[in-house]
């Protein structure tokens, strides 16, 4: 929750979030911000931009991340060219 509270976009908090907005707002007539338009929160943006694009981000930064984390944890070198676990 916090991960979603500061602003980053993970795919399995957004299966969440936005289809209960978009329900909130279908079924219950919930009446949206001034700021925001609530046209904009369909069904196809949601796959689309949400579904396929932050599921593509999440795959590189988990990537990236959590491997870069693992290789200094466990693989970096000790001393000179030759890579030791620890």
């Amino acid at each position: 929750m916090a991960f979603v509270a500061i602003g980053f976009e993970h795919v399995v908090a957004n299966m969440y979030f936005i289809p209960a907005g978009i329900f909130l707002h279908i079924w219950a007539g919930i009446a949206a911000p001034a700021a925001f338009d609530p046209a904009s929160l369909s069904w196809i943006s949601f796959l689309w931009k949400s579904m396929v694009l932050v599921t593509i981000g999440n795959f590189i930064g988990g990537a990236v991340f959590v491997g870069m984390s693992y290789w200094g944890a466990y693989l970096r070198p000790v001393s000179g060219d030759k890579i030791e676990p620890r």
